[in-house]
């Protein structure tokens, strides 16, 4: 992962890999870098499978999203599109609506595509001679140029005391609302087996808006850490930033006759976990009142804040729906690969 000397952060420690800017030869080789670039691979195949268009829009935009979580702003794209067979009417459809998909969000989102592969006829045969094809699947690489090194965000908590503060569609959502939903998402695979449903449908202009604002608070400084929710939703990605931290989180939900598998593990929205420095609060609401002075609020809810016990803490208006120690999670964590394989290995140092 080590790219020379240059890498900014390692892996698992940030939405987007970064990488510091400077000539490897020559007086400016040594000399400190203050701009680095931000780099990223995103494709939700769940979704692709399901509804190729909006599956591309969303490569786009968690892409932009990722690169925004670490500050930096996104540029370009480069695209990897691998299909099956074009000559069937589904395999045709699959690739058109799927880059219909793309350049949508590639246009709303300011990112030209300058490049890119496309790997087509990607089937097996099976043995009673029937083709097999694969889940469409148009990969993103995104690259974002970071201006200032020293304003990098990671996933992981920083401080116990921080807010925790959810960015993108509320909580407190409409149970008509497209936006976001359990269809295609990684916990209907994983805990029911199944994929199905249409997945969310992607709100360009609430991505643009709340990347722009979570870029500008971070090189402001309002921010200690950023992580979007893309597989698993929002509990798994405040799983994610106490296992990164090794610190706790506590939060409560809001009541409002919402599933409580759609609260926790429903996916879109544009929705981003981020932390708030206990010293940042009324810079951080005043930067919130200046998004929404123009028209419509910025979509901004605080759910909680770090807490320095080793225990993710999630409660619905009060009532307390489950506490898991930091070592529970890291175990099933480092195991997951070894219980695949039935193999029995000593946890991580």
């Amino acid at each position: 992962h080590q790219v020379q000397a240059n890498t900014v952060l390692l892996p698992g420690g940030a939405d987007a890999a970064v990488v510091r800017l400077r000539p490897q030869r020559g007086e400016g080789a040594m000399a400190p870098a203050s701009r680095g670039v931000a780099a990223v691979v995103d494709c939700p195949n769940r979704w692709v499978a399901l509804d190729p268009e909006r599956g591309g829009m969303a490569a786009v935009a968690e892409a932009a999203r990722n690169l925004s979580c670490v500050g930096a702003e996104p540029l370009a794209v480069s695209d990897n599109l691998n299909f099956a067979s074009p000559e069937t009417p589904t395999g045709y459809w699959q690739l058109a609506m799927a880059c219909r998909g793309l350049a949508e969000a590639c246009l709303a989102l300011d990112t030209p595509v300058t490049g890119g592969n496309v790997s087509l006829y990607n089937e097996t045969r099976l043995p009673d001679g029937r083709l097999q094809p694969i889940h469409p699947t148009p990969v993103v690489g995104m690259v974002g140029l970071v201006h200032d090194l020293s304003q990098v965000r990671g996933l992981a908590w920083r401080q116990a005391g921080d807010a925790i503060w959810l960015l993108g569609v509320s909580l407190q959502l409409e149970p008509a609302d497209e936006r976001v939903s359990l269809a295609g998402s990684s916990y209907l695979e994983v805990i029911h087996g199944q994929l199905t449903g249409r997945p969310p449908l992607v709100d360009l202009a609430l991505e643009a808006r709340v990347q722009a604002f979570l870029r500008q608070a971070i090189s402001n400084d309002l921010i200690a850490s950023a992580h979007d929710l893309s597989d698993g939703g929002l509990a798994v990605a405040a799983a994610e930033g106490c296992l990164a931290a090794g610190l706790g989180a506590e939060l409560d939900l809001p009541a409002g006759g919402e599933r409580l598998d759609r609260l926790l593990f429903a996916e879109g929205g544009g929705r981003i976990l981020v932390s708030v420095p206990s010293q940042q609060s009324d810079a951080w609401q005043d930067a919130l009142d200046l998004a929404g002075a123009g028209g419509a609020a910025l979509p901004a809810q605080r759910l909680g804040q770090v807490l320095a016990e080793a225990e993710l803490r999630i409660s619905l208006a009060g009532s307390s729906l489950l506490r898991l120690p930091i070592a529970a999670m890291a175990a099933s964590y480092e195991q997951a690969i070894p219980r695949r394989l039935g193999a029995d290995m000593p946890p991580a140092a």
